[in-house]
């Protein structure tokens, strides 16, 4: 009746090897029950609370240059590419990166928006747009009368 039931397979589940913060609280060192994941160094698993953005799972799986480049060929961009070409493509933009571990040109594009300084520059809060809809119509109200 005490058994607590855990998500997943309990007798094959790798668990987290984090630590919970009710026992570093407690001067303990309680272990994470979740589901761990291997992390990019291949020794270590850890659940989405302590660490999981390190997963890499791409890498991990068992890929082979005929699974990527038939991947590649589904998106839409490579849609009018010759089976030719995107070989090429890939031999030559995507292989060389995932062997140096790089990111991709869409991680580092997403990067690069979140450290723009000028990303807001054309934004404006909604309550700045809101107060100067106001003084537009204020504006036209006094014209108005002035008329009348």
């Amino acid at each position: 009746m005490g058994e607590k039931i855990v998500p997943g397979r309990p007798m094959r589940k790798v668990f987290c090897q984090g630590n919970t913060r009710a026992g570093l609280r407690l001067g303990l060192k309680i272990p994470c029950k979740m589901k761990g994941y291997p992390l990019s160094d291949g020794k270590t698993f850890k659940c989405k609370y302590h660490g999981y953005q390190n997963y890499d799972k791409f890498n991990r799986a068992k890929y082979t240059d005929e699974t990527r480049i038939k991947q590649l060929s589904k998106l839409v961009q490579f849609k009018h590419y010759t089976d030719e070409q995107i070989r090429e493509y890939y031999y030559k933009e995507t292989k060389p990166r995932i062997i140096n571990r790089g990111k991709s040109i869409y991680h580092r594009r997403k990067i690069s928006k979140r450290y723009d300084p000028f990303r807001n520059l054309g934004r404006q809060a909604v309550s700045v747009q809101l107060d100067e809809v106001l003084s537009l119509l204020k504006k036209k109200s006094r014209i108005r009368e002035e008329n009348n």
